[in-house]
């Protein structure tokens, strides 16, 4: 029941609106992560907050998430939080005949039918905080620039990493080789 309720959150009333300023709040927390399946993201807490401004047959939302979210460090495996500040924009166009722009091609632009009083963006929110995500998740450095991964995942690392003069002789002979130029 917990679920629904949640997901229900992510339907955006627009339908029946005055043209103005219009103000919502989310909290994305495990729930939401729960009910994304994100495998990059465990947990998290992000505070998104919601301006809609409607203007007649359109619609601009801007999206602005603040929180951090739990992600495996790409280094050791752990979870590190992620400290998240950003913003998204998403434009809602109102028509009659969505069908007509089927061949549209952007992302933030959506076109819905007029007679739609909600629009479902649940998965454009998952979608941004993908891609806000850093390339490269890991533990920050303490103060003094040592890292702060697992320790016993570093030892293994370094075990495992493959010295600069250890080299396959297989491979040797064709240090060698020359190609004629």
């Amino acid at each position: 029941m917990e679920k629904k309720l949640k997901r229900d959150e992510f339907l955006l009333r627009i339908g029946g609106l005055p043209n103005g300023t219009h103000y919502s709040s989310i909290i994305c927390d495990k729930t939401f992560f729960d009910i994304a399946q994100m495998e990059e993201l465990h947990d998290g807490y992000l505070d998104l907050q919601i301006k809609t401004e409607i203007q007649d047959k359109n619609v601009q939302v801007d999206f602005n998430f603040k929180g951090y979210v739990v992600a495996a460090c790409d280094r050791c495996l752990d979870d590190v939080k992620v400290p998240m500040d950003f913003s998204e924009s998403l434009v809602v166009k109102m028509v009659e005949n969505p069908a007509a722009f089927d061949n549209q091609q952007d992302d933030n632009l959506w076109i819905i039918n007029e007679n739609d009083p909600t629009i479902d963006i649940f998965h454009f929110v998952y979608e941004s905080i993908l891609l806000a995500l850093p390339m490269k998740i890991v533990h920050p450095d303490d103060e003094n620039g040592n890292s702060t991964c697992n320790p016993e995942i570093l030892k293994k690392l370094n075990e495992l990493t493959a010295k600069e003069d250890d080299t396959d002789p297989r491979w040797d002979a064709l240090k060698d080789l020359k190609l004629d130029e």
